[in-house]
């Protein structure tokens, strides 16, 4: 396949390099892949790492549409600090001593596990009122934001001797929505001291992982290779834990037409499939087939 193409579909499992925004590596990616409609999931702060997935062509109509939603980080905190931003790149706005060592964080982090309660920080891309906090941050301006529940599945300690003895690095599994830079925050405001975050890089997400992944500088090389396709997954592997549905000829044009169907299947959410070909996402109940999201062309399609 040419690497040329512009009606490229599917899921582009990037790598994103501290410095750039989640929208200017989409941008980058958009440049190099020649792909007109592009987008992607999961925003991740400048200074933070890691799997940003870019969805291409008419695989944007999953993104919001994830059946894994859980999202995996390896963050390291410095205990003694706090800044305005929550993380390293921020203004110093408290420094406080340190009489606390790991036995103290490992009780802390028990704490977090489960559901807990989060405030959206200042620097952050929520809006209210139809502005981002980010940009009223900037102009010293802070507002009451709501809070939200979040839930850390797994948190754990994990062992760096490279790190100074006030530094610890941690891993967690948590649910979409979830601010790390906060979780920091909160852990040294219980302990004490503050902390604050000085490393992010999200492992995992919608499914895919940081073995996954290709930087910006690996598409560039593939795509002068002429090997940039390879790199494309299907869009299908995004709901690859949902069972697959075949479908009949008369079930596929009855989808093309927005249609539902009678069908004996078990109720649940299906992905669908038409000679091979990744068609849909349907759900059925009560023996009742109906579209969630159709993923070919009306148009181009032959029945």
């Amino acid at each position: 396949m040419s690497a040329d193409r512009t009606d490229r579909n599917g899921i582009v499992i990037l790598y994103k390099d501290s410095g750039w925004t989640s929208f200017d590596a989409v941008a980058k990616a958009r440049g190099i892949l020649a792909t007109r409609k592009v987008g992607h999931s999961g925003t991740l702060d400048p200074m933070a790492t890691g799997v940003l997935p870019i969805f291409l062509g008419r695989a944007t109509k999953a993104i919001n549409m994830q059946i894994i939603k859980d999202k995996e980080y390896i963050a390291v905190f410095a205990l003694g600090k706090n800044t305005d931003t929550g993380d390293i790149t921020g203004e110093i706005i408290k420094e406080r001593p340190v009489a606390v060592g790991k036995e103290d964080v490992l009780r802390q982090l028990e704490k977090f596990k489960g559901d807990i309660i989060q405030y959206p920080p200042m620097y952050s891309a929520v809006k209210v009122n139809g502005q981002p906090l980010y940009k009223l941050a900037r102009q010293g301006i802070t507002v009451e934001r709501k809070p939200r529940t979040v839930t850390i599945k797994e948190i754990e300690l994990l062992n760096d001797e490279t790190l100074d003895g006030n530094m610890y690095k941690i891993r967690v599994l948590c649910s979409e929505g979830t601010y790390i830079r906060t979780l920091v925050e909160d852990i040294g405001e219980n302990l004490g001291c503050g902390a604050v975050l000085t490393y992010l890089c999200r492992t995992k997400a919608c499914g895919y992982t940081l073995d996954e992944a290709v930087s910006i500088e690996g598409l560039q090389r593939a795509r002068n290779d002429g090997t940039i396709d390879s790199l494309v997954r299907e869009t299908d592997t995004l709901f690859k834990h949902l069972d697959r549905l075949n479908l009949s000829r008369q079930l596929a044009q009855r989808l093309l037409n927005g249609a539902g169907s009678r069908i004996s299947k078990a109720d649940g959410v299906y992905r669908a499939y038409y000679k091979d070909k990744f068609y849909a996402v349907v759900s059925i109940k009560d023996k009742k087939m109906e579209l969630v999201k159709l993923f070919v062309e009306k148009e181009k399609e032959e029945i």
